[in-house]
């Protein structure tokens, strides 16, 4: 798996996913008395989602080509029961591009993203509970990138000329296949927040005196992808088993030419980014209780920060090329053979990428490279 399964995407996407449950979710508060006294509770949870992406499409300029000639030949000027065949000629060319990806999910697994207050009285006193649980997440990503992507498949088997010969002469050209693929993706980012962070308070009295408990869970996620890319691919692929000439011979010459294959294939990830943040139950817990007469107080802070940014600049020049040659041959009153020919080409790039985990794994890699 590349990461062409990870960003399948076909243009630039913004996805928010709140995942079913709740996210970074309730805020609960109790306040009961059993007995003459006050009790007080109060909880806050307040969840601010920003996600912005600003992709800018430069300029996209893709040419695919596939051509396969297997005609175009010429026997004229011969004698009796001179032959010409040529093979099957096939020329393939493909290219993808995902010019801009951005997939931003948002989510609270377990559900606990929440803030709890309790305050109870079971005798005279008072009972104070306060409990925040304030979560801030920005998402910024900002792409800009062009693509000038050539990709180009050509497989010649015709071509071919047959001209004042005696009897009794044969011209045979093989197959000739050519096959160029390409694979782009510019600007890719994807990044994931997770956490379950809680925040909760609680006061209790069980005689006269007063309870006092403050617990305050502040989280706060900046995440900055800032990518600029100018990618100019050319892939191309030549099969060449054609362009052969027979003339001027006598009898019972012959001119077979072998198989003609080239491949070539380029994969270029530019700039990607994968940040996953996660938190696991990082919470902040505040209990005072009172059984005689007195006072208990109780303070707890969690208050996390984590800011990634990313700044990748790049600038890619590929040139892929397979070109395979059996044909290009002339006879003059000889015989000739020629083998197979193959040519191969393989280019991958993968020039600014950043995967940055806080709290959790990174996602499953992909298997890169050309195939």
């Amino acid at each position: 798996m590349n990461l062409k399964k990870v960003f399948a995407t076909g243009a630039a996407i913004s996805a928010l996913l709140l995942n079913s449950g709740a996210v970074y979710a309730d805020a609960e508060a109790d306040a009961s008395v059993g007995d003459d006294g006050t009790a007080y509770s109060y909880t806050e949870d307040n969840d601010n989602f920003v996600v912005e992406n600003d992709n800018v499409e430069s300029g996209l300029f893709n040419l695919d080509l596939g051509i396969g000639v297997s005609g175009f030949n010429s026997q004229d000027g011969n004698d009796d029961d001179n032959s010409l065949g040529t093979g099957d000629s096939e020329g393939t060319a493909e290219s993808e591009n995902f010019l801009n990806s951005n997939v931003s999910e948002i989510e609270d697994e377990e559900g606990e993203g929440t803030a709890d207050s309790e305050a109870e009285v079971g005798e005279d006193g008072t009972a104070y509970a306060y409990a925040y649980d304030n979560d801030t997440v920005t998402v910024t990503n900002g792409n800009d990138g062009g693509i000038h992507n050539f990709s180009f498949g050509l497989a010649i088997s015709g071509l071919n000329s047959q001209s004042g010969n005696d009897d009794g002469n044969e011209m045979d050209t093989g197959d000739s296949d050519a096959m160029a693929e390409t694979l782009n993706e510019l600007n890719s980012n994807w990044t994931m927040v997770g956490g379950s962070n809680s925040a909760h308070a609680t006061a209790t009295v069980g005689d006269d005196g007063t309870a006092y408990a403050y617990a305050k869970d502040d989280d706060t996620v900046l995440v900055e992808n800032t990518n600029s890319a100018d990618l100019l691919n050319i892939s191309a692929a030549v099969a060449v088993s054609g362009l052969n000439s027979q003339s001027g011979n006598d009898d019972d010459n012959s001119l077979d030419t072998g198989d003609s294959t080239a491949e070539s294939s380029a994969n270029n990830f530019v700039n990607s980014n994968v940040t996953v943040v996660g938190s696991g139950s990082g919470s902040a817990t505040a209990d005072a209780s009172v059984g005689e007469d007195g006072n208990a107080n109780s303070y707890s802070y969690d208050n996390d920060s984590v800011t990634v940014s990313n700044d990748n600049d790049a600038e890619v020049m590929n040139v892929s090329a397979g070109v395979a040659v059996s044909g290009g041959n002339e006879q003059y009153g000889n015989t000739l053979s020629t083998g197979s020919s193959s040519g191969s080409s393989c280019s991958s790039n993968t020039v600014n990428s950043n995967w940055t985990a806080i709290g959790s794994s990174l996602p499953e890699g992909g298997e890169g490279g050309c195939e």
